[in-house]
């Protein structure tokens, strides 16, 4: 179970990862060209840390709202189905043919 929401969790934080790069990378563009003093202005790091914390808004909030009511599920665990086949000896009827 552990290593479920470890993966699951890795996941949802490298498919996020890429538009955090670029939002930031896009927002530090537009922060440098809109400065009235853009030389040696570096917004950067402020703007990473804020796209993180959004980031990690964007992961706990649907988590701890959706966690609950998954765990409190009967069915949270999936069970594996028996796999069964169904065969039938008799040979089916046929309509009339042409």
């Amino acid at each position: 179970m552990l290593a479920y929401w470890s993966i699951k969790l890795v996941a949802v934080f490298l498919a996020l990862l890429p538009s955090v790069i670029l939002t930031t990378v896009w927002e530090e563009w537009v922060i440098w060209r809109l400065s009235s003093r853009p030389e040696g202005t570096a917004y950067f790091t402020s703007v990473l840390r804020t796209n993180l914390y959004v980031l990690v808004l964007v992961m706990a909030v649907p988590a701890v709202i959706i966690l609950p009511r998954r765990l409190k599920s009967p069915d949270f665990l999936a069970k594996q189905p028996a796999v069964t086949q169904r065969t039938d000896s008799r040979p089916q009827k046929r309509g009339p043919q042409a």
